[in-house]
This record gives structure tokens, sequence and C-alpha cells, in this order.
């Protein structure tokens, strides 16, 4: 009885995709550093040892991948010159710069994937880069496969679609339930993931099926027809997302 059960959701799309493989010394800097901060329960003193330590830890994952450093510094000043929302750039080139020690050594560079994820978490939200957007998404999993993935690329991939779909959320006017689809599929895990990992002071191994890949394609499909009915960028003083 529970094979069969097992069976049907893996016809379902329940199976879980295989878990995030960081590289040696990353998953223990990070226990430590989460530890130490709840160690000492959160205390002003304790963010600013926390955050020493990280951006020391950033500095040395830098060093030890120039070529990967240079690429995320002349991308995002690219993005920044082509309009890219600047808070979003500027929020994608902090978080990409210090967590390069997600590549492995064998990664000097960021990769074409990587590039693209962080590209896409950069755009506008407008009609046309919702189109950009979806074929990012679709060319980097395409890319980031076997081999040639990497840890910085499985936490990249899903934070580009928060961050994309998530500023056509709040500048537009949409309907309820694509507020709440948009909410619990990204914003939502994404808020519930960070707070985890604070809250045990250590990193958590969240579960990642992949039935919401399937999910998440659906509905960007759907946002990206809604988006090109009326696009944010118009002219119109209040665009709004049909339900």
């Amino acid at each position: 009885m529970l094979r069969e059960v097992a069976g049907r959701c893996t016809g379902l799309g329940l199976r879980q995709r295989n878990p995030v493989n960081r590289p040696p010394g990353s998953r223990e800097f990070t226990d430590s550093a989460l530890r130490d901060l709840k160690a000492g329960r959160y205390r002003p003193r304790e963010w600013v040892r926390f955050l020493r330590r990280c951006a020391q830890r950033s500095l040395e994952q830098a060093v030890a991948h120039p070529r990967a450093a240079l690429e995320v510094v002349i991308l995002h000043a690219g993005l920044g010159l082509l309009g890219g929302a600047r808070l979003r750039v500027a929020a994608s080139g902090l978080l990409a710069i210090t967590h390069l020690g997600l590549l492995s050594q064998c990664n000097r560079s960021l990769g074409a994937a990587n590039a693209l994820s962080l590209l896409r978490a950069s755009l506008p939200p407008r009609r046309w880069a919702a189109l950009v957007a979806v074929a990012t998404d679709i060319a980097d999993g395409m890319l980031a496969r076997g081999p040639r993935s990497t840890a910085f690329g499985s936490y990249a991939d899903p934070l580009a679609d928060v961050a994309f779909w998530s500023a056509v959320l709040f500048h537009t006017k949409v309907s309820t339930l694509t507020r709440a689809a948009v909410i619990g599929l990204w914003l939502g895990p994404a808020a519930v993931i960070t707070f985890s990992y604070f809250a045990t002071g250590r990193t958590i191994d969240y579960p990642r099926p992949l039935v919401t890949r399937r999910v998440s394609a659906g509905l960007q499909g759907l946002l990206v027809l809604q988006l090109i009915r009326s696009d944010p960028a118009s002219g119109d003083a209040e665009p709004r997302l049909a339900p």
C-alpha cells in the first residue's frame, strides 16, 4: 500500500530534488556563525561580531575566486548603467559578492547559468522583462545541469524569482488570488527559510519537491500573459493585472 502511494506521489511530481551540495567548509562556517549569534541572544554586539565574521569570510572567498568577483562587479555595473532596478541591482550585487564561497574551488568563473539568474533578479517589472525572466529561467536551468550545477546557483535561481516576480507584484495592481499565489510560492518560503536559519542557529536542509518547479513555471506563464495585457511602464495611472 505504501509503495503504491509513493508511486502515485512520484507520478504527481512530489519527488525531491537533490539537496544543495555546499562546498567543504561552507556549511561549517555558516553553522558556527549562526550558532554563536543565537548563543549571544542576538544582542547588538553579537550582530556586529556576526557581520564582521561574515564580511571577513566573504573577502577571503572573493580573493579565492577573483574571476568570479570581477564578473559580478562588471555584470551589476552594466545592469545599473542599462537602467536596471537600482535597489535590486545593488542587493543582487551585494548578495552575489558575499556568497562566492558557494562556488566550488574548481568553479573560478561565475558561470553562464548563475549570470542569467543574477540578470533576472535585477530586471525591471516590464512587459518585455517578463518574457526575458521566463527565458533566462529556462536557460539557466538547462545550463546548470549535472557537474555544472553549483550551490551558488541553487540559491541564486529561486531568489531571482523572488526578486523579479515580487517586483511585479508590488508595482502592479493584482487580484487577491494572484497576490496570494506569489506570496505563497516565492515570498513566503524565502522568509520562512531565512527566519529558520537564525531561529535554529544552523543551516536548514529544506525540502525541494519537483512539483514546486512545475507550479512556479505555471504561475510565471500566467503572470506573463497578464503582464502583456497591462504594462506597468505604459503610462497608465493604475495599471492592473486581470484576475
